[in-house]
């Protein structure tokens, strides 16, 4: 996945000094180096660099042609606690729960603080490409991909490209709207 490097923003703190989790992140986002098919995002302005999207498309795989977008909150504790990560896109997919959840090992306990927030954007990538179901958060999608490979692909596919009702639910085409309802902010 190479592409263009990322302009990062240069934010000072309030007291003019940079704390060391804004550094280490101005670090990471100064060394991302995006495909075309991954944009990154301050919604809130560079000011607030600790909170950005990441939008994927990917382009292969029954999630191809989905366009998917991710809040990124880095906490004070950054590196050593990841970032925490919300899927704002509704999408079936086994790792990702209805309310954008997203369940990757290495944003929970397997997270060390070499890792980046490259590792993280390649991880949800990963996602996409390898959908699979190990301890899945949407346990009918992670259901259907275990007994019926095809039919969860050719479901995933609809969805994604046109919207369609799976298991009772309605998910809209992956457009990379802002779409899902969740209860709280984490």
């Amino acid at each position: 996945m190479g592409g263009s490097p990322v302009s990062s923003p240069r934010v000072s703190s309030p007291t003019g000094r940079r704390k060391a989790e804004e550094m280490r992140l101005q670090k990471d986002l100064s060394e991302l180096d995006l495909p075309s098919n991954v944009r990154l995002s301050f919604p809130r302005g560079v000011e607030h660099m600790c909170e950005f999207e990441v939008a994927l498309t990917p382009d292969e795989g029954c999630y191809a042609g989905g366009t998917f977008v991710f809040m990124f909150r880095v906490p004070e504790s950054y590196p050593s606690d990841p970032p925490r990560v919300k899927c704002l896109t509704q999408v079936f997919h086994p790792a990702i729960d209805t309310e954008g959840h997203v369940d990757l090992s290495f944003l929970r306990d397997e997270w060390r603080p070499d890792m980046s927030i490259k590792t993280v954007i390649y991880g949800l990538h990963r996602l996409f490409l390898l959908p699979d179901t190990d301890d899945a958060l949407n346990t009918a999608a992670g259901s259907l991909l275990h007994n019926n490979r095809s039919v969860f692909e050719q479901a995933v596919h609809d969805s994604v490209l046109s919207g369609a009702t799976i298991h009772g639910k309605y998910y809209p085409a992956a457009v990379g709207e802002r779409n899902v309802q969740s209860r709280n902010e984490d």
